[in-house]
């Protein structure tokens, strides 16, 4: 299980400093992403979206997970949160995130659906 976790904490670094270099190296040829709002995003697209505009000033996968590992395939759940910004608008908020990741203990993520758990905060009204 070690493999695993020392997997999922390089990807949330990938994530969190926009390393899409890094990233390259932990996913999977087949990976698909689906976000919070149902958009799904092959493997490339993943990978462009720093490219594209994508930057967090806070991301965290916390500890709250559930790990199931059955014969190379390991299923995660847990909680994703994080504050940055897509192409100048906001993409803050706390999600439940399923990881799935094959092929341990080379592991690489196959797949990750967000699903929104916070909804973000509404602007504040202007004085």
């Amino acid at each position: 299980m070690s493999a695993l976790m020392e997997r999922l904490t390089a990807w949330a670094a990938a994530e969190r400093s926009g390393d899409a270099a890094a990233l390259d190296g932990l996913l999977h040829q087949e990976f698909r992403g689906v976000g919070p709002f149902g958009f799904v995003l092959d493997r490339e697209q993943w990978l462009r979206r720093f490219a594209d505009g994508l930057h967090y000033s806070e991301f965290a996968f916390t500890s709250d997970f559930d790990i199931r590992e059955v014969t190379g395939t390991a299923v995660v759940i847990g909680t994703q949160v994080q504050s940055g910004s897509y192409q100048g608008r906001p993409t803050d908020g706390s999600f439940r995130v399923t990881l799935i990741l094959t092929g341990g203990p080379q592991w690489r993520l196959l797949g990750a659906h967000l699903s929104l758990r916070t909804p973000p905060a509404a602007p504040a009204a202007a004085s």
